[in-house]
């Protein structure tokens, strides 16, 4: 064979290898852009692309005169991409020293992301199969036709339960269960990992100046509490993922918080942004902004009056509400202990119960107005009426009137006087029934339905669970239970002629613009407790009498007709079950100006030194002045009566400055 024929054969051979390769090649490109394209492309969008979080802003939350209670500041947050992370090792040491966060944890971020999140789980499967798991339509599951044969591509992130999927997928794919759950599982990894939430502006520069791939910076907002532990049990509190946890932050969490965004952005090898895709752009939207019907400055107030309180009685807690009766409007709601709902993780969770909704106790004697209202109302008495106290024990009920031994009393001087005994006989004149309904339409044994979380509905037992004694025992306040909103409400129906309305703690909602976006009622009718007539002579002719004459003294308030209750409970001892002769609630009810009643207030002080004072006219009268002295002439109500000499000066102001 001469050299000529030899090259010839050879570049023969060379150029069908040549052209085979060529075509093989070509083949299989059009192998993968007709069968594997779908999978490639995501593969590669996910690659030069980042999507991230465009937080909102949370709506404030402010006072009924716009105050700020609750705001939201702009903080950065440190995230990563763990999959375009070269050396883990040495960012995860970068990153910890500049956050002062532990290098595994930051390391265990970024590498628990390097994971792919589609996966091929099955090649060559039989068309009856195929067909068989294409009529499960399993969510994220994806079988791709191979000619006779089909092959199984997984999404894990948008398998939701991986356990059953791998369960109805291993049989029919020939698989190992536990296998296909494992795979599942790591393949979920993912592409965003948070490393650290609102830092601070050094640290935010720090990371910055360091310009590490597959680290980077985004916006998010901070809870912020101007005033401290102000209205904390009605603000609640905001967790580290922006959700609000206890009060209106948890209840009007969606409206607060708003809507989360979005931004798919292009980047480079080094996955630094070129540019944002526009089309796959979604802006955030800022939460709505809630006005409560709370008073800064009266909740302040309030603070501060049962704060002294139970330091004075060193009580257990102390619960304070305010209230316009008319409108149902709360001014203020307060209990101590308090917390700062800005370091709330600092506070026991007991500090962080909002007691006035959901502490209950027998009310005592503050309960005395609505059975002799419900008395009234039956005709069973009459003012002027004369009832035999038993000089102090009534043998047949085993009733005691505590330290004072009283013979014949009107009935506008029993309730003065607060004697339980003639508050017995007035029980065995109404019967179980009568008595019963005259708590309940007073709203006692159901939920205000006021808009904050948490709330008890107490206790008031059927009758059909009524004992021997329980005529004479309720009537004063024994074998039922109430929260101090409860007793709130309806002490504030009494002021307004006799109409029970719904508690109120929203005022309104604002959206982004400050414009009002839902239509909220002025005021909620609940019912007719009591007729008109009979909520005005009660305050005419018995409350305004406990004040001047009787147990409440400890409220007169110069200028203004003040009318009230007091209340002494003995609570159960929650080791004996039985009624505690150690254990107490003094609680205050009282109102102004008692001839057109323009606010309520309520102090509970709970569990005070019995050695120092226990009686409701002792523990919580001083304070309830405290907080109407001020509050009086804050809102604008005049004195009612000749002001003396001795009246304190800012008793006469009309209003006073911000």
């Amino acid at each position: 064979m001469t050299p000529e024929i030899r090259q010839r054969r050879v570049a023969r051979v060379l150029t069908v290898g040549l052209g085979a390769l060529l075509a093989a090649l070509a083949g299989y490109l059009g192998f993968i852009q007709i069968f594997r394209s779908e999978g490639y492309s995501t593969r590669a969008a996910e690659q030069q692309h980042i999507t991230v979080p465009i937080m909102p802003l949370r709506g404030n939350v402010l006072d009924a005169r716009m105050r700020v209670l609750a705001g939201s500041i702009e903080a950065k947050s440190v995230f990563a991409d763990p999959k375009v992370i070269a050396d883990p090792t040495a960012v995860a040491s970068e990153v910890s020293r500049v956050l002062g966060l532990k290098r595994e944890e930051v390391y265990r971020k970024l590498t628990e992301g390097e994971r792919t999140r589609y996966l091929w789980l099955k090649h060559g499967l039989p068309a009856d199969r195929a067909e068989e798991l294409r009529d499960l339509d399993l969510r994220g599951i994806t079988v791709k036709p191979e000619g006779d044969t089909a092959s199984v591509l997984a999404d894990a992130k948008v398998i939701r339960n991986a356990e059953s999927a791998a369960e109805l997928l291993a049989p029919l794919l020939g698989l190992d269960r536990e296998e296909t759950r494992r795979k599942l599982v790591e393949a979920a990894g993912p592409r965003f990992v948070w490393l650290e939430r609102r830092v601070t502006p050094e640290k935010a520069e720090a990371i910055r100046h360091l310009r590490l791939q597959g680290v980077g910076l985004t916006t998010e907002s901070v809870r912020h509490y101007p005033n401290g532990p102000l209205a904390a049990h009605v603000l609640g509190f905001v967790g580290g993922e922006d959700q609000g946890l206890e009060g209106v932050e948890r209840l009007f969490n969606d409206r607060l918080a708003g809507r989360q965004g979005e931004a798919k952005v292009l980047v480079d090898r080094a996955r630094r942004p070129i540019w944002i895709e526009s089309d796959e752009y979604r802006p955030a939207e800022d939460g709505q902004h809630l006005v409560l019907t709370i008073d800064a400055t009266l909740q302040a107030v309030t603070e501060e009056a049962i704060a002294e309180a139970q330091k004075k009685f060193h009580a257990a807690s102390v619960t304070g509400i305010v209230m316009d009766p008319k409108t149902g409007a709360i001014l203020a709601m307060a209990n101590v202990p308090t917390y700062d709902p800005g370091r709330y993780g600092e506070f026991p969770v007991d500090a962080r119960r909002n007691r006035a909704l959901t502490d209950t106790f027998p009310p005592g004697s503050s309960c005395k107005p609505f059975v002799a209202s419900g008395a009234l109302e039956a005709g069973v008495v009459r003012f002027g009426e004369v009832i035999y106290c038993e000089n102090g024990y009534w043998a047949e009920a085993r009733l005691h009137d505590a330290g004072h031994s009283y013979g014949n009393l009107t009935f506008e001087q029993g309730l003065e006087k607060s004697s339980n005994i003639m508050m017995g006989k007035l029980g065995l004149r109404l019967g179980n029934q009568r008595l019963h309904d005259a708590l309940t339409k007073f709203g006692f044994g159901e939920r205000t339905g006021i808009w904050l979380p948490g709330e008890s509905p107490g206790l008031v037992w059927p009758v059909r669970k009524w004992s021997k004694l329980s005529t004479t025992r309720v009537a004063f306040g024994q074998e039922f239970t109430v929260t101090p909103l409860q007793l709130t409400s309806a002490f504030a129906a009494i002021a307004n002629n006799g109409k029970l309305v719904r508690p109120k703690i929203l005022r309104g909602v604002l959206d982004r613009r400050g414009q009002s976006a839902v239509d909220l009622p002025e005021v909620e009718p609940v019912g007719q407790a009591i007729t008109a007539k009979t909520a005005r002579q009660m305050i005419d002719r018995a409350l305004v009498g406990v004040i001047e004459e009787g147990t409440g003294t400890n409220c007169k308030i110069p200028g203004y007709r003040v009318f009230g209750k007091t209340g002494t409970a003995q609570k159960i001892d929650p080791d004996t079950k039985a009624v505690s002769h150690t254990r107490f609630m003094g609680s205050f009810l009282a109102g102004a100006p008692a001839d057109n009643p323009q606010v309520v207030a309520v102090v509970m002080v709970n569990e005070p030194d019995r050695s120092i004072g226990y009686y409701g006219g002792t523990v919580a009268a001083p304070a309830v002045k405290k907080i109407l002295e001020q509050a009086l002439p804050y809102l604008g109500i005049p004195p009612t009566e000749t002001v003396t000499e001795k009246t304190p000066a800012h008793l006469v102001q009309q209003r006073t400055t911000d």
